[in-house]
C-alpha cells in the first residue's frame, strides 16, 4: 500500500512521475523486514529521493485502493489453496514455528486479511515506519557528504524514535519424527519437505552450514539433486537450504516428486540426510563444494544493487562490516571434522518433521507401509 497514494500523488501520478525520472521504485516485504526500493540514474536522484520520500513519509491508504490491494490479495490466498507447493510450504511452516511466531504464517497472508481494515494498516505503518526502527543503504556515484544534504529535506522527514518492541516465541517442541501428508486429490506429483528450526544468519556456524548445504542440497550437482532427478528420475529437481534469518529460520529439503514415487522418494530424502549425519564427506566432494560456494562470490557483487543488497543483509542481520572480507577464507577454512560434526548438530532426521501434499488417495498406504514414522493426516483447509 505504501505506493498506492501519497499525499501529493495517487498511485497513477506516482508512477508517472516515477516514469518520468527512468527511475525503478519498489515496495516489498520479507520475513524480517519491509523495503522500498529506488534505483535511478545520478543526476535524477535529487527528484527520485523526493518520491521516495512521499512513499516513505507520506503514504495515505486510499480507501479505494485499500480495498483493491486487500480484494487482489484474498484471491490471490485462496487460488494458492490449489498449489500442492504452497500447501507443503504452509503446512511446513505452521508445524516447526507454530502459528503465534512470524514465521510460521505465510508472507502472502491468511483468509482471515479480509477482516484487516484500513485503520489497522495505518496504525501498523505510524507504529514501525520510524527513523529508529529504519536502515539506508545507498550504492552508487556519491560522497556521504552530497547524500546527507539531500537526505534532510526528503528522508530526514521520517518521524523520530523505535519501533515496536517484537515478542518473537521460542518455537514448539516436536514429538519426534512424523510423515504429514495434507491430501491434494488428483495431484500430478507430490510435494515433499524434510526439515527442522534451525539457525538465524548471525550464527557462527555460517561457513559449515553453507557448505555442508552445498554438498547435501545446494548446487545441480548435489547429492539431492544428482540423485532424486539425475539418477533415477523422481523429479525436474531437489535441493536444500538452510534459510537463515534474523532469528533462527529453518532447514529444509525439498522437491516435487512423481505421485507414483513419492513413497521412494521420501526414503531416499531419509537416506541423503543421515548419510550427511553419519559419515565424513570424502575429501574431493567437499574441495568442489567448497570451491563452487567461494568463487560464486563474485556473482552476488555484479550490480549496484547487488552491493545495496550485501550492504543490507548486514545492516538487517547485524553482522561484522569485515563479513564479506573474510567470506571466502571462512568458506576455504571448513574441513571434513567441520561438516561432520555440523551436520551431527543439526542434520539428525529423529529431529524433523516431513510433510507431503499430494493425492492422498495414492500415497497413504505406501507412505504408511515405509515405517518410518507415523502419517498424520492434515485437511488442506487446515493449512491456512
Amino acid at each position: 500500500m505504501l505506493d498506492e497514494g501519497t499525499a501529493h500523488y495517487d498511485a497513477v501520478g506516482l508512477a508517472e512521475a516515477v516514469d518520468r525520472l527512468g527511475a525503478s521504485l519498489n515496495t516489498f516485504a520479507s520475513w524480517d523486514a519491509s523495503y522500498v526500493d529506488l534505483t535511478v540514474l545520478r543526476p535524477r536522484l535529487e527528484a527520485a529521493l523526493e518520491l521516495m520520500a512521499e512513499v516513505v513519509v507520506e503514504p495515505t491508504f486510499p480507501e479505494d485502493e485499500f480495498e483493491r490491494v486487500r480484494r487482489e490479495r484474498a484471491i490471490r490466498v485462496q487460488q494458492s489453496k490449489d498449489d500442492a507447493r504452497t500447501l507443503a510450504d504452509n503446512q511446513f511452516a505452521r508445524l516447526l514455528f507454530g502459528e503465534a511466531h512470524p514465521y510460521g504464517r505465510p508472507l502472502l497472508g491468511t483468509p482471515e486479511l479480509e477482516t484487516v481494515g484500513r485503520d489497522e494498516v495505518l496504525a501498523a505503518y505510524r507504529e514501525t515506519f520510524r527513523a529508529g526502527n529504519a536502515g539506508l543503504i545507498v550504492a552508487g556515484d556519491i560522497t556521504a557528504d552530497e547524500l546527507r544534504g539531500l537526505l534532510e529535506p526528503t528522508l530526514g522527514r521520517m518521524p523520530e524514535g523505535e519501533g515496536p518492541a517484537l515478542d518473537v516465541p521460542a518455537p514448539p517442541s516436536l514429538a519426534g519424527p512424523r510423515i504429514y501428508l495434507v491430501d491434494k486429490p488428483g495431484a500430478a506429483q507430490s510435494e515433499v519437505r524434510v526439515g527442522r528450526v534451525a539457525l538465524p544468519r548471525a550464527t557462527p556456524e555460517y561457513y559449515p552450514a553453507i557448505v555442508t548445504n552445498t554438498v547435501l542440497g545446494g548446487s545441480f550437482t548435489s547429492r539431492l539433486n544428482s540423485t532424486l532427478r539425475e539418477e533415477k528420475g523422481y523429479t525436474y529437481g531437489a535441493g536444500s537450504s538452510f534459510q537463515m534469518r534474523r532469528h533462527a529460520g529453518p532447514f529444509v529439503a525439498r522437491a516435487g516428486v512423481f505421485t507414483p514415487v513419492t513413497d521412494s522418494s521420501v526414503v531416499e530424502f531419509v537416506r541423503q540426510i543421515r548419510r550427511m549425519h553419519d559419515e565424513p564427506v570424502p575429501e574431493d566432494e567437499l574441495a568442489r563444494a567448497k570451491n563452487y560456494v567461494a568463487l560464486r562470490l563474485p556473482q552476488r557483487f555484479e550490480t549496484v544493487s547487488d552491493l545495496a543488497n550485501r550492504v543490507s543483509e548486514l545492516v538487517l542481520y547485524e553482522l561484522p562490516d569485515d563479513t564479506w572480507d573474510g567470506y571466502v577464507d571462512g568458506v576455504l577454512a571448513v574441513d571434513q571434522d567441520d561438516v561432520l560434526a555440523f551436520a551431527r548438530r543439526w542434520l539428525d532426521v529423529n529431529d524433523m518433521v516431513i510433510v507431503v501434499a499430494g493425492d492422498r488417495s495414492v500415497i497413504e498406504q505406501p507412505l504408511r507401509d515405509l515405517g518410518i514414522a507415523e502419517v498424520v493426516v492434515v485437511p488442506p483447509e487446515a493449512v491456512f
